[in-house]
């Protein structure tokens, strides 16, 4: 032990040990990752615990081919991850549905102990724009069932390509329940912006998850064995791996992936260069085998190709760029505001042979949208408030000879320039302006929060506001966690912004905070009005209030009608809607059977002003009972929305979720009562009780949809949750 950190009590252990010795199970032992062997396989080569605990990907789809990944690791959290040093053989398989019956290819690939026994297989010969389902099995142990597709075919012209974007997971800083609701999406594609993970060491207990870690991650990381446990740490995330086996990926890496702010060959701090290069390529290596990249991503030492381009029909051709391998050190210090830095007309951010490789994608594309996948803002941002200007060194205003180059291209070369970004843990909308005619728009960047870094977040922040009263190009901001949601057509791009509340505790909520559209043709950014509920929960039998909301109001609101209906009011009916006291003329009908609601208002006083994307007006508050356990929806139908003009305004109408009885626990679809006894047996909602549920409940024990509802867990009666109530239902299976 070390006297200088010795390690944190874990006030909880001796009740784990207590729980294990009493069910005396070695199967509940293995599922909840206790194990007394130094490997998880027999001498015959079969595994005693499941080693798909980083789950599966796919990644990188061409129209005939797409990449899928696993990794044996039955033990992430140690060095070895609890495999033998030896090559296992891995057989893999490609089908047309989920069940896997159609199976279409089919193959074995060997996990080296050299690649952390990581599996890529470069499955070719498909059939372009179509679904397919994949699963991987070794030493007698299948793997989960991963969604993949391939990209339509050169000359296709799609009607529509749906796809999200995130970056920025800090682990220490929150759950990643953002990636819960992005599965659920089903998307033809993920792309991921950079900070996968992050090198810093972690405190004894894990930061805002409350969950104790090892001593070796409590160090910032340096070495190849490092960079694989963080990576086996951040993996292992249930939400994240859903989201990983939910659709192909496009990665990208930013700084945290190797070392902060890195620049070239050139660190963060003063180590050598010798040094930090031996640490990059350690950093690179581990990125690599994490991934769904191909033998071409493969790096050489400290350097790996990244930046690659693929194209989805004449729909939509994207870029995925690489600004941290071959830019120069950041100028003027590399601080977040340089005022007068000249250096930043001197400094590049692409390098050459990346720089001409992506003038020349853009001058020769015939796609209708051309994509920047980029990790650092593009478009031209001033930090300081006042008649001075100060811009951030570490992003593209800092490589101002890049920036401009790339700017000639969309304006010479691309109708439809798109730039989807990272790194700055907020949400923006900026319009990318000419260097010739700077009240010009000639693109749009979409910049995207991040999924857990920094915490909870807020709606807005101080420096945010005075960056969009400062830049007349930037449009919108927020500082929730989430993700940004796209839609593409021949005809429209848009875009929702996706935030959850919080990421802190499990089971935040998703919502869609804004939304723009892009006309093909017409650079520049118009939000889109939206109506939506906010989402609630409440326990069966019990009332609850949700507020419908109006988002993204340009030019106020006079009045309006809307609908609200309860799509299942099996689950959940309206009592009562109360209009806001902001209209000073109001009506409400609520239905007699509580299935629907229609309120009329109007603004007298004109209390409603002009708001753009300054935040949400509260239209009303909607009392809902629960009725029967489960979830639904409240839907909202706009029958007319007007602004201070009387003109009618374009509205999108969203549905809002609605929670009867316990929520979701640990990432899994709600609990069930299977015996009608009001006790949640079927903890992970999968529709039967057995040893999942079992391990479900034992590891989220202290969670707060546990917490939420006591009554529904409390499996030996005794009034209180704690281990006898994982003994009693582990007891209650046999």
């Amino acid at each position: 032990m070390d006297p200088q950190d010795p390690p944190e009590h874990d006030p909880t252990g001796q009740n784990r040990r207590q729980f294990m010795r009493r069910t005396g199970a070695a199967s509940i032992a293995a599922a909840v990752g206790v194990s007394g062997q130094a490997t998880a396989m027999t001498d015959d080569g079969e595994f005693e615990t499941d080693p798909y605990s980083l789950g599966v990907a796919s990644g990188d789809p061409l129209p005939t081919a797409v990449v899928i990944w696993t990794r044996l690791a039955p033990d992430p959290r140690t060095a070895d991850s609890a495999m033998p040093d030896e090559a296992v053989d891995v057989t893999w398989t490609v089908a047309t549905d989920e069940s896997m019956d159609d199976v279409v290819q089919s193959g074995t690939a060997t996990a080296e102990p050299s690649s952390a026994h990581t599996v890529h297989v470069d499955v070719r010969d498909l059939d372009p724009n179509t679904e397919y389902y994949y699963q991987f099995e070794a030493g007698g142990k299948a793997s989960p069932v991963g969604r993949t597709k391939t990209a339509p075919s050169p000359d296709a012209s799609p009607e529509e390509l749906s796809f999200a974007f995130a970056s920025c997971q800090r682990w220490v800083d929150g759950y990643y329940t953002a990636y819960e609701h992005m599965a659920e999406e089903e998307l033809d594609l993920v792309v991921h912006l950079g900070d996968y993970i992050y090198e810093y060491g972690i405190g004894a207990n894990g930061g805002a998850r409350d969950e104790s870690v090892p001593t070796q991650y409590r160090e910032e990381i340096t070495t190849l064995d490092d960079y694989r446990l963080r990576y086996g740490l951040y993996k292992s995330d249930p939400d994240l791996k859903d989201a990983h086996a939910s659709a192909p990926w496009l990665v990208t890496r930013d700084d945290h992936e190797v070392d902060n702010n890195w620049a070239g060959d050139v660190p963060e701090d003063d180590q050598s260069t010798e040094t930090f290069l031996q640490r990059r390529a350690a950093a690179l290596q581990a990125y690599y085998e994490h991934m769904p990249f191909r033998m071409a991503q493969k790096p050489d030492g400290p350097d790996q190709k990244l930046y690659r381009n693929f194209s989805f029909g004449d729909l939509v051709e994207f870029n995925v760029l690489d600004t941290r391998h071959y830019r120069d050190d950041q100028a003027c210090g590399d601080v977040g505001a340089a005022v007068d830095c000249d250096e930043r007309f001197e400094r590049q951010i692409l390098g050459d042979a990346q720089r001409e490789w992506l003038l020349d994608n853009l001058e020769n594309s015939t796609a209708t949208w051309d994509v920047l996948a980029n990790q650092l803002p593009i478009a031209r941002v001033d930090r300081v408030a006042g008649e001075e200007e100060g811009y951030r060194t570490d992003q593209w205003d800092g490589y101002v000879p890049s920036q401009e180059a790339v700017f000639g291209a969309f304006e010479e070369h691309v109708d439809n320039p798109v730039v989807v970004t990272g790194d700055v843990h907020s949400h923006w909308a900026n319009e990318i302006r000419s260097f010739d005619d700077p009240a010009r728009p000639i693109g749009t960047e979409f910049v995207g929060t991040s999924i857990a870094s920094n915490g909870d977040g807020s709606e807005t922040t101080e420096f945010g506001q005075m960056v969009i009263a400062e830049n007349d190009n930037v449009v919108y901001h927020s500082a929730k966690r989430g993700y940004v949601s796209c839609t593409i057509t021949p005809d429209q791009w848009q875009t929702d912004y996706r935030v959850v509340d919080y990421v802190t505790e499990r089971g935040a909520p998703i919502r869609t905070d804004a939304r723009f559209v892009v006309d093909e043709g017409q650079p520049g950014l118009e939000g889109q009005t939206t109506v939506a509920p906010t989402p609630t929960a409440m326990a069966n039998g019990e009332s609850a209030t949700t507020h419908v909301v109006a988002r993204w109001l340009p030019d106020g609101l006079a009045g309006g009608k809307v609908t609200v209906s309860a799509a299942d009011p099996g689950v959940a009916t309206i009592d009562d809607v109360t209009v806001a006291d902001a209209f000073g003329a109001q009506t409400v009908t609520v239905a007699d059977d509580g299935s629907e609601a229609t309120f009329r208002f109007v603004d007298l006083e004109d209390e409603i002003q002009t708001i753009g994307s300054e935040g949400e007006v509260t239209l009303a508050a909607v009392t809902l009972s629960g009725t029967g356990a489960g979830g639904t929806d409240l839907d909202v139908a706009v029958d007319r929305l007007s602004d201070d003009d009387g003109t009618d305004v374009p509205t999108a109408a969203e549905s809002g979720p609605v929670y009867v009885g316990p929520p979701k626990v640990g990432g899994s679809t709600s609990p069930t009562d299977p015996d009608d006894d009001g006790l949640y047996e079927d903890v992970n909602g999968n529709g039967r009780v057995d040893y999942d549920d079992v391990v479900t409940f034992f590891e989220e024990l202290e969670s707060d949809p546990i917490a939420s509802y006591p009554n529904a867990y409390d499996f030996n009666q005794n009034g209180d949750i704690d281990y006898d109530d994982v003994v009693a239902l582990y007891r209650e299976m046999n």
